[in-house]
C-alpha cells in the first residue's frame, strides 16, 4: 500500500504556512521556501528527491493552465509587444548574457553548456511577484505584463533548453536547427494548444454537465502537454494556449452552475499545487547543495558572477527597450519610469529553473556547477527581490488607486446594464401594453436593481443611501434565512428528500452569495463617493 503520509502533511504544511503568511504579511512563496529549508534541518526528516520530469509533466501544466483561463485574451493581446519582449527576448537575452559570462569565467567549458544553465535560469517565476504585486497595489497595467510574461516564458526556456542539450550531444551548436526548431516548438505549440481549445469549448457547449465538464478540465492541461510534446512542440506553451481559449469562451460556452463549479475546483487546485511547488523548493535545497558532486569547487566567485548577471540584465534589457519605444513612438511605452523598475524587480526564480536544472544528463560538462549556480540564482532572486519587492512598490508611489479604479470600472459596467435592462423593460411594457399595475411593479424591480437610481429618486444623502439599501440588504438575508429554516425542517421531518435540500440550498447560496458581493461593491462604492463629498463641500448628493 502507498505511503500517502508525506503528501498529507506536505499539503497540511502548505495551508498552516499560508495562513501564517497572511497574519504576519509576509508574501507566501517566500515562506514556503523559508519554512522548507528550516524542515529539511529537522533531525531524521528524509531527503525529500522529487522527479523533475514529475515537476515539469505534472505540477506545471495545471498550473500554467488555471493561470490562463483566468488571464484576459484582451489585455494580454494589447500588451502583447511587451510581454513578448520579457517572455521571448528578455529569456534569450537572458540565456545569451549567462553563457557568455559562463564562457569567459570557465576555462573550456563548451558554450552549450553555458546556454543550458542560461536557459535554466532565465524565466521568472512570477507567481510570488503577481501575488505581491496586487496586493502592494502595482497598476493592472502592470500586472497584465507579469501575468503574460509568466504564461509563455517558460516555454521559451524549455525549448531553449532542448535546443543547448542537443548542441552539446552533437558538439557543437548548428544554428540553423535551432531557429527552425524553436519556431516550430512555437508554431506548433500555439496550432495545437488552439486546437485542443476549441475542441474542448465546443465539447463543453454540448454537455453542459457541471461533473462532466469539471472532470474534463482536469485532464485538459496534461492533453495539451502531451499532444504538444509528441508533436516535438512546446507541451508548455500548448498548455497556455488552451487556457486562454477556454478562458475566453467560458461565458459563450458554459451554464452559471458549472462556471461556478470550475472556478471552485480550480481555485483550489491552483492555492495547493503554487504552494506545493514552493514548498518543494525549500525541502529540496539543502539536499542538493551538500551533495557529493555539488560545492567542491570553488564556485563562489562564478556563481556571484552568475546571479549578478541575471539580477542585472532584466533592467538594462527593459529600461533599453522602452527608450526605443518612445524614440521611435511606439505605442504601448511606458512614459513614467517607475512601472519599468517595478517589473525590474519582479524577477524571482522558482521551480521551474530547479526542475529544469535536474533534468541535466549526468554526462552533461560541468553539472555540479551548472547546478550550483542554479541554486545561488533560486536562492539569490527570492531572498533579495522576493523579500524587498513590496517595499520597492511602497517606495515607488505610484499614482492613483487601483482598487478605486477596479471599483470605478465595475460600476460604469453595472450602470450600462442597469440602463439596458431599464430601456428592454420600457420596450417590453410598451410592446405588451402592459396594465399600469404591472408596469409599476416591474419598474420597481429594475429600480431596486439599480442602488444609484433608487438614491437619485430618493434625494438621499450618501449615508441615508447606504442605510436604506443596508436594510434592503439584511431584509433579504433574513427572508433567505426563513426559507432555509424551512427547508431543513422539511428535511428533518423527512418531508423533503436530501436530494432536493441539496438542490434548493445551491439556489440559496447562489442568491445570498450574489447579494453579498453586491453589497459588498456598493459599501466601497459609497466609501468612495463619501470620500468625494469630504473634498467637495457641495458633494452632499450620492450622485
Amino acid at each position: 500500500m502507498p505511503d500517502i503520509g508525506p503528501v498529507v502533511l506536505l499539503v497540511l504544511g502548505v495551508v498552516a504556512v499560508n495562513g501564517l503568511a497572511g497574519r504576519i504579511r509576509v508574501p507566501a512563496p517566500i515562506l514556503l521556501v523559508i519554512v522548507g529549508v528550516a524542515v529539511s534541518f529537522v533531525p531524521g526528516m528524509p531527503a525529500v528527491q522529487v522527479d523533475p520530469e514529475l515537476v515539469l509533466t505534472v505540477l506545471i501544466p495545471p498550473l500554467l493552465y488555471a493561470a490562463a483561463t483566468e488571464s484576459s485574451v484582451v489585455a494580454i493581446r494589447t500588451m502583447l509587444r511587451s510581454i513578448f519582449q520579457l517572455a521571448v527576448g528578455m529569456v534569450l537575452v537572458t540565456a545569451f548574457a549567462v553563457a557568455t559570462v559562463l564562457y569567459l569565467l570557465v576555462p573550456g567549458i563548451p558554450f552549450a553548456a553555458g546556454l543550458a544553465l542560461g536557459a535554466i535560469v532565465a524565466p521568472p517565476d512570477a507567481v510570488a511577484a503577481v501575488a505581491v504585486a496586487r496586493r502592494a497595489g502595482l497598476p493592472r497595467r502592470v500586472v497584465t505584463v507579469l501575468e503574460g510574461e509568466s504564461l509563455f516564458n517558460d516555454a521559451t526556456s524549455l525549448v531553449l533548453l532542448r535546443v543547448a542539450l542537443v548542441g552539446l550531444a552533437v558538439g557543437s551548436m548548428s544554428w540553423g536547427d535551432a531557429v527552425l526548431e524553436f519556431g516550430w516548438a512555437t508554431a506548433g505549440g500555439l496550432l495545437i494548444g488552439g486546437a485542443v481549445g476549441w475542441l474542448l469549448s465546443w465539447g463543453r457547449r454540448l454537455s453542459g454537465s457541471a461533473l462532466a465538464t469539471t472532470a474534463v478540465s482536469l485532464v485538459a492541461p496534461f492533453v495539451a502537454y502531451q499532444l504538444g510534446e509528441r508533436a516535438e512542440a512546446s507541451g508548455v506553451l500548448a498548455v497556455v494556449t488552451t487556457g486562454l481559449v477556454l478562458g475566453f469562451r467560458a461565458p459563450y460556452d458554459l451554464a452559471p452552475e458549472v462556471r461556478l463549479t470550475l472556478r471552485a475546483t480550480w481555485s483550489t487546485i491552483q492555492y495547493v499545487l503554487e504552494g506545493t511547488v514552493f514548498a518543494l523548493i525549500g525541502l529540496q535545497l539543502w539536499a542538493i547543495v551538500t551533495a557529493p558532486d555539488i560545492g567542491r569547487r570553488p564556485v563562489v566567485l562564478i556563481s556571484g558572477a552568475v546571479l549578478l548577471t541575471v539580477i542585472l540584465i532584466r533592467p538594462l534589457w527593459i529600461f533599453l527597450l522602452n527608450g526605443l519605444a518612445r524614440l521611435l513612438r511606439r505605442s504601448g511605452a511606458f512614459a513614467d519610469w517607475r512601472p519599468l523598475a517595478a517589473v525590474s524587480w519582479a524577477g524571482m526564480r522558482g521551480v521551474v529553473s530547479l526542475a529544469a536544472a535536474q533534468t541535466l544528463p549526468l554526462d552533461t560538462p560541468y553539472r555540479p556547477l551548472l547546478l550550483t549556480c542554479t541554486i545561488v540564482v533560486i536562492l539569490g532572486t527570492l531572498v533579495v527581490q522576493g523579500l524587498s519587492l513590496p517595499r520597492v512598490i511602497r517606495w515607488l508611489h505610484f499614482p492613483g488607486d487601483p482598487a478605486a479604479e477596479i471599483d470605478a470600472e465595475r460600476m460604469a459596467a453595472r450602470d450600462e446594464a442597469n440602463r439596458a435592462i431599464a430601456d428592454a423593460v420600457e420596450s417590453d411594457i410598451a410592446r405588451r401594453q402592459l396594465p399600469e399595475d404591472q408596469a409599476r411593479r416591474m419598474r420597481l424591480w429594475v429600480e431596486t436593481r439599480d442602488w444609484r437610481r433608487l438614491a437619485e429618486r430618493r434625494s438621499t444623502t450618501i449615508d441615508e443611501t447606504g442605510r436604506v439599501l443596508g436594510g434592503m440588504a439584511d431584509w433579504n438575508r433574513e427572508m433567505m434565512r426563513i426559507e432555509r429554516d424551512v427547508f431543513v425542517q422539511l428535511r428533518n421531518s423527512g418531508r423533503l428528500s436530501e436530494e432536493v435540500m441539496r438542490e434548493v440550498e445551491y439556489g440559496l447560496d447562489l442568491e445570498e452569495a450574489l447579494l453579498d458581493q453586491r453589497t459588498e461593491a456598493m459599501s466601497g462604492h459609497l466609501d468612495q463617493l463619501r470620500g468625494q463629498s469630504d473634498d467637495d463641500p457641495n458633494g452632499a448628493s450620492p450622485t
